[in-house]
């Protein structure tokens, strides 16, 4: 059981020592004091955490207890104040529960009465503590000011990433996999007004249409085989906080109309519901394909893009931003590391810096995570790096050789899928372990190139 600090406010002496002896039977620390002016003066001097619980009476000389709990709402806000009273009205009760009191209780009192009431606030006030903590944690987690860069490239990004996030635009965040499109969508959450709500992920490309339904919109019971429950849905979860919606360009046509209806509306059907509900979200969508493509071809609702595509963010690879490199792969080593002492040899530097890194920066986190843990010594040399990126760097390697003359990126990355592909036998869980990219990412990347085995 969850121990709390209490404070009682009577003027009668007789209550001050029965609820006491009461509480602290239970193991809760207790102050007593007869009157709201004390009462208010010990609140005011208090350092440190505030009680858990203040129980004060009703009627008492000077102070009556509402207005002890005017002062304390105007105070402290979220202090948990509950009344006590042996002339109990309705009307009372009606007025001190629209002044915010938690709750209010009849003299005489019953012990379990007053158990059940302590022990639920006080657990109350246990977890929303937590709450608070979780949250801090969180915030400093995804600090902006935390993020590793020192290229233009990446700067330009980041530095419209802040000035967008003080708007409820929203925002497309373009980029191949692995960029980071995720840390600047967080970028964007806790450096707006809504930093103190919460900021959900759901990945479109990652379950079934019907699923990614019920995932967002959320369904009631008996809307389909198996929903034996109400559900709410991340819409719903994420209301005054910001949404983010990974790889929106595989979103279903049928899906992209509901999001859409959502983002004009502000208004949402759950699966199976007849009642419409509404939710203050603020989107923020990525993804690696080129949206006006999809919509000249007719796979792409072009209002849902334009909806979606308020502010456009481009964020660049890492090969084009080689300046990161060591700092990215020195920070993972931090991040990853068994001993202090750990640290990249110039060599090991020399080569991350000249590998093209098609997985970008979750390739290179992979990457420093593995050879921090193969890493003997105190010095991670390039014999635990993996061989495609020694082998890639050296001269006439064997991992990417593309052909002379002037080529586009595209060009470049289906060149290196399909050498890496051929490599691994055609193997496709290898070959999106060796690319840094999930398997059905490579799936739509060898369809889209024509690689197969028989090319």
């Amino acid at each position: 059981m969850t121990k709390g600090k209490i404070l009682i406010c009577d003027d009668e002496v007789e209550i001050q020592q029965f609820l006491r002896k009461l509480l602290e039977a239970r193991g809760h620390g207790v102050e007593c004091f007869g009157g709201g002016a004390a009462l208010l003066k010990a609140l005011s001097e208090m350092e440190g955490a505030l009680p858990d619980l203040v129980l004060v009476d009703a009627r008492m000389p000077g102070f009556d207890g509402l207005e002890v709990l005017r002062r304390i709402r105007a105070a402290h806000g979220d202090l948990c104040v509950v009344l006590m009273s042996a002339f109990a009205t309705v009307r009372n009760a009606v007025e001190a529960m629209k002044l915010g009191a938690h709750d209010y209780l009849i003299k005489p009192f019953c012990a379990e009465d007053i158990y059940a009431l302590v022990d639920s606030v006080v657990e109350r006030s246990r977890l929303v503590a937590e709450n608070r903590s979780l949250k801090a944690e969180i915030r400093r987690r995804f600090d902006p000011e935390q993020v590793i860069f020192k290229s233009q490239a990446f700067r330009n990004v980041f530095t419209l990433a802040k000035r967008v996030a003080t708007s409820d635009a929203s925002v497309l965040i373009l980029g191949e996999s692995g960029t980071g499109k995720e840390l600047i969508a967080s970028t964007i959450h806790y450096s707006s007004a809504r930093r103190d709500e919460r900021f959900l992920t759901l990945n479109c490309a990652a379950i079934t249409d019907t699923l990614l339904e019920s995932q967002l919109f959320g369904h009631v019971k008996g809307a389909f085989t198996g929903a034996v429950a109400n559900h709410r849905g991340l819409v719903e979860e994420a209301n005054r906080g910001s949404l983010f919606l990974d790889e929106i360009g595989d979103l279903s046509p049928a899906l992209q109309a509901k999001l859409l209806r959502l983002l004009q509306e502000k208004e949402f059907l759950p699966v199976g519901a007849t009642r419409v509900r509404h939710a203050d979200v603020r989107f923020i969508a990525a993804t690696n394909k080129d949206l006006e493509k999809e919509v000249a071809r007719g796979a792409f609702r072009e209002d849902l893009f334009y909806r979606l595509n308020v502010v456009t963010l481009n964020l660049p690879p890492l090969r084009e931003r080689r300046e990161d490199i060591a700092l990215l792969a020195e920070h993972f080593v931090r991040k990853y590391a068994a001993r202090p002492e750990q640290r990249l040899s110039a060599e090991t530097l020399a080569l991350l810096g000249r590998y093209p890194w098609p997985g970008n920066v979750r390739e290179l986190e992979n990457t420093m995570e593995m050879a921090v843990i193969l890493a003997d010594g105190d010095e991670i040399t390039p014999a635990f790096l993996p061989a495609k990126i020694t082998s890639a760097a050296a001269p006439g390697g064997a991992e990417f050789v593309p052909p002379s003359g002037e080529l586009s990126l595209e060009d470049v990355e289906r060149l290196y899928i399909e050498q890496v592909f051929r490599r691994t036998n055609f193997h496709k869980v290898k070959t999106s372990e060796i690319l840094g990219i999930a398997r059905k990412t490579l799936d739509r990347k060898l369809a889209q190139y024509g690689i197969d085995k028989e090319g």
